[in-house]
């Protein structure tokens, strides 16, 4: 059987992603192959460079579910450590593509570099796949009304700025987070509006402090959330956290796993000058968020 394979670093599995996934679906489909997707574990940058690994849009297991409702049926991690980085783009065809992957045909983003110091371009790639008797091809990468420039660099800068519109726009879908449930201080229930306190992973970017309306998501059911990304400062608290309050919801949910989406940004955190205040704004919050999330309908995964 033929191998598709899907080839790229996918962190956040955005619109662009999502194109070289369809092209990797329709030539698997043509051909009567399998369309498998390749993604690297650690980031790259992780490695080169500065040793730092970027904070993430997806952990690996967001990222492994994302690309299998977008069409692959495998997901294969590569994992990228010095020794990778060393192969030329002649040995990583030959070694990787080839001879671990067994692909027949690799599609990638146009901007797609490979092989020690990016010496790879789509073009090199191309001609050693035809070498090795398979094919290549090269996606452009961009928006739905033909914007490009979608890169998960320029999404991961508007998640952290808090405009987690714009980045769901260039996601194609409402940007995520996913942890456990731990207790907090239990603040929200004291004044009649109970939060779960989601740990997310610390590799994954969390957005700007701010109020949020989106979805909450756990096992099976959503709910419709109003979710405050910040520090408390009318407790002064200083610890950063994400707190979801769920529309609607009575239960107890620690020690689960949420996840929760960021869909619009109702307003920024700040101070208030009591309890009272605080309360009241955090009505006019959830009624905000009611009312966004009342007529939408978001897939979040």
């Amino acid at each position: 059987m033929n191998e598709v394979v899907a080839l790229g670093n996918f962190d956040g599995v955005h619109l662009g992603h999502q194109a070289v996934l369809r092209r990797a679906v329709e030539e698997g489909r043509r051909r009567g192959g399998r369309i498998v997707a390749a993604t690297f574990d650690p980031h790259p940058r992780a490695v080169l460079g500065s040793g730092i690994q970027p904070k993430l849009l997806t952990t690996l297991e967001l990222r492994r579910e994302a690309l299998l409702r977008y069409g692959a049926e495998e997901v294969r991690v590569i994992r990228f450590d010095e020794e990778l980085s060393r192969k030329s783009p002649e040995e990583f065809v030959r070694e990787v593509l080839v001879g671990e992957l067994g692909a027949d045909v690799v599609v990638v983003g146009e901007n797609f570099r490979f092989g020690h110091e990016a010496a790879g371009d789509v073009e090199v790639l191309a001609r050693l796949m035809r070498l090795s008797g398979g094919e290549a091809y090269a996606v452009p990468v961009r928006s739905e009304d033909g914007e490009r420039g979608i890169n998960s660099t320029r999404i991961r800068e508007l998640v952290a700025r808090g405009e987690v519109a714009g980045a769901g726009r260039l996601l194609g879908r409402p940007y995520v987070v996913r942890g456990e449930v731990v207790e907090g201080d239990r603040r929200g229930r004291s004044i009649g509006f109970p939060t779960a306190n989601v740990l997310p992973d610390q590799a994954q970017v969390v957005p700007g402090r701010g109020v949020y309306a989106g979805f909450a998501r756990v096992g099976e059911n959503m709910h419709a959330a109003c979710t405050n990304v910040g520090v408390a400062p009318t407790f002064e608290r200083g610890e950063g956290r994400v707190e979801a309050h769920l529309l609607d919801f009575e239960g107890d949910l620690y020690g689960t796993i949420m996840d929760v989406s960021f869909v619009w940004r109702i307003r920024l955190e700040k101070r208030f000058s009591g309890v009272q205040e605080l309360k009241a704004q955090i009505a006019r919050d959830v009624d905000e968020a009611r009312r966004l999330t009342g007529d939408a309908v978001w897939c979040m995964w």
